[in-house]
């Protein structure tokens, strides 16, 4: 039994010592790195349009009573407000930067083009302006307008400071400039009641103004980002915009006959530009 011991813990002594191989954990994903991608999402907001006008008069054929009074009837009659709302699919691509450090705690920046379906929005008013030019019963101004406005496209260009919920899980907040091309217009259509007079015999008076530019303005959210594997991620993001404020000259003149201008009234209509987007995207990141 001694001898048979003996010779079982030779052979065991004799055989090859093996360690079990050490566990490696699998590296930590990482933000650090450039990346690009594309979004899509929904466009919305409320709208507001104004109208002010100036009166102007000149004096032909001796008709200085008459004159002032229907100048200012006219800025009274294209003084408008109106305010509209609606809402669009938005869509584009971003590129951008992340630096990951400390370590749970990324900072970076991000530029991105947004092009903006149904952004159109229309709204129209009515008024009716008394006046008595010659101290005769009153005449009036029936007013009709319409207005629009129209966002082509917006920009961004934001940093942005995020915090690791998880060292997949990504929520920020995001800042910066916001750029868009932005349009406005407007169009008036004036006719002059006489009373007693059950038909105007006044020709109509037609006004339209319109303005088209790049403004710039801020933009400020927050999001979500989740790190789906070593070059890929998915976000979620809010964005609130401001553009200020467009504005279209408008003019309309009341004439003594064909030619010759009696009263006019120059303004200009004003429409601001902000709203809201809701968005998602996916990145691929080149780290």
């Amino acid at each position: 039994m001694t001898l048979a011991f003996s010779i079982v813990s030779t052979l065991a002594a004799d055989l090859p010592y093996r360690k079990a191989p050490a566990y490696v954990a699998a590296p930590a994903a990482t933000w650090t790195g450039f990346y690009a991608g594309l979004n899509a999402g929904v466009a919305f907001g409320d709208s507001s349009l104004n109208t002010t006008g100036t009166p102007f008069w000149s004096n032909p054929a001796g008709l200085l009573a008459g004159a002032p009074a229907t100048a200012n009837a006219l800025a009274a009659a294209i003084a408008s407000n109106a305010s509209s709302s609606g809402s669009g699919f938005v869509g584009g691509g971003q590129l951008g930067y992340d630096f990951q450090f400390a370590p749970a705690y990324v900072l970076g920046f991000e530029a991105d083009m947004q092009a903006l379906s149904s952004s159109r929005r229309t709204a129209s008013a009515s008024s009716t302006t008394s006046f008595a030019p010659f101290g005769f019963p009153a005449n009036s101004y029936s007013s009709t307008a319409s207005f629009s406005q129209r966002l082509d496209y917006l920009g961004t260009v934001r940093g942005r400071i995020g915090y690791l919920a998880t060292p997949s899980l990504l929520t920020y907040i995001t800042g910066g400039l916001a750029y868009g091309g932005a349009n406005v217009s407007s169009s008036f259509s004036l006719q002059q009641m006489f009373p007693g007079w059950t038909t105007t015999i006044v020709p109509p008076i037609f006004g339209t103004g319109s303005a088209s530019k790049t403004v710039a303005g801020w933009t400020l959210g927050g999001g979500l980002e989740w790190m789906l594997g070593s070059h890929w991620s998915a976000k979620a993001e809010y964005l609130y915009y401001d553009l200020g404020t467009v504005s279209a000259p408008i003019s309309l003149t009341q004439n003594v006959n064909v030619t010759t201008p009696w009263a006019t009234a120059t303004g200009q209509t004003s429409s601001r530009f902000d709203g809201h987007i809701i968005r998602v995207g996916v990145n691929y990141r080149f780290n």
